[in-house]
């Protein structure tokens, strides 16, 4: 089995989150692919960052769609743009956001550049009914599955819930339907382990290093 290892947020833990610099380290460290975060400033551009607004980050209470992107920048200089982020990415961005206007705009400014989407059944149902190809993540936050609803408006090519809602039986009852199991965060090595005798086809982690080497 071919396991795709996610970076989360790019490499958290040898940068700030969603920065250039994240996403150039979780590439060095072999990820398959790169999680980021969307969200658009006042004047329209989208940026990566995960929070509503500055405070954890970078110790501002301002939030990034009251900003201007110069405004965001002259707080907060490392934020980079999603259009710098394909620039300098040389893996895949899985694009994170729960904003179906939001996530239509980032399918519009990829065009062709490979990217995935991930986040909350609206926004990718809005994807999917712009693009009948691009890979979504369909991400899930509770222990009872999608309706059947969800599923047809959404085809995605991935399930991606929590991972501790998933067992080996839920893995299987997916892979029977033709979707794909992915499932995010997983930072500990003996449960990345367990997922992956499983069968799960992506593991989304702050320790990407580690879910490559698991995987070699």
């Amino acid at each position: 089995m071919s396991l795709l290892a996610v970076a989360h947020r790019g490499d958290p833990r040898g940068a700030v989150e969603n920065t250039l610099a994240a996403i150039r380290l979780a590439g060095a460290a072999g990820a398959d692919a790169i999680e980021v975060d969307l969200r658009r400033t006042a004047d329209g551009v989208l940026v990566l960052h995960h929070d509503d607004d500055l405070t954890r980050l970078w110790g501002r209470p301002e939030r990034v769609a009251d900003l201007t992107l110069s405004a965001l920048r002259a707080l907060a200089p490392d934020v980079p743009t999603l259009a710098e982020a394909l620039e300098t990415a040389a893996r895949p961005l899985l694009l994170d956001t729960g904003d179906p206007e939001l996530a239509v705009a980032a399918l519009a400014e990829i065009a062709g550049a490979g990217a995935m989407f991930c986040g909350s059944a609206e926004a990718m149902a809005a994807v999917r009914a712009r693009d009948d190809h691009v890979t979504l993540f369909l991400s899930w936050y509770g222990a009872e599955p999608p309706a059947e609803s969800v599923l047809t408006a959404v085809r995605p090519q991935y399930y991606n819930p929590e991972h501790r809602f998933l067992s080996s039986q839920e893995v299987r009852v997916w892979h029977d339907r033709g979707i794909k199991v992915s499932c995010w965060t997983v930072d500990d090595a003996v449960r990345r382990e367990e997922l992956i005798s499983w069968g799960v086809d992506a593991i989304i982690s702050n320790d990407v290093e580690g879910v490559v080497k698991s995987c070699a």
